[in-house]
């Protein structure tokens, strides 16, 4: 019963987390603009998340992801989740990357993207999965250009309510 609380708690302080960036977004813009430059360093979102752990850096971000992200966000269809690691995106972009031919696939409800796939056999390589929500087992994603092309694939079992996991393979299911 305990753990279960604990839990239950857990999964309260990540939801809170991801409700207040927004908010941690405009205070840190708020409090850039009304600093003195010459007496302190710009203000940092992460200052203002009082809810929020330290987040796992997402190591191994390859140039295509981070193509894949910046072009997501220009066409305003960013998953929400990939702005907790924005600074690791920026770093991880280059000039020369361009995005792959398949740049994401999604479900339906937003709730899981796959930046930069790539195949192996019948199974996907992530660049980068973004999972929001508690979400585990079988799921069907389609390509984010060509939507009636359809992959079923199963999403493994993390704790957290959403969760951010860099060249992650995802078994594929065979399709009838």
């Amino acid at each position: 019963m305990l753990a279960a609380y604990e839990e239950l708690q857990q999964i309260q302080r990540q939801q809170a987390a991801i409700a207040e960036l927004p908010v941690a977004q405009l205070t840190a813009l708020m409090a850039n603009v009304n600093r003195d430059p010459a007496k302190t360093q710009p203000f940092a979102t992460e200052q203002f998340c009082f809810f929020r752990e330290q987040q796992q850096a997402a190591d191994g971000l390859s140039p295509e992801v981070a193509a894949v992200a910046l072009a997501l966000r220009h066409e305003d269809r960013c998953p929400p989740l990939l702005l907790t690691i924005w600074p690791d995106l920026l770093k991880a972009a280059k000039t020369a990357a361009k995005p792959p031919a398949v740049r994401a696939l999604r479900s339906d409800d937003d709730a899981v993207w796959v930046l930069a796939p790539r195949w192996e056999g019948r199974n996907v390589r992530g660049g980068l999965v973004v999972v929001r929500g508690q979400l585990s087992g079988r799921i069907v994603l389609r390509e984010l250009d060509r939507p009636l092309i359809r992959h079923k694939v199963r999403l493994p079992a993390r704790k957290g309510f959403g969760w951010l996991e860099a060249d992650l393979l995802l078994a594929g299911e065979p399709t009838p």
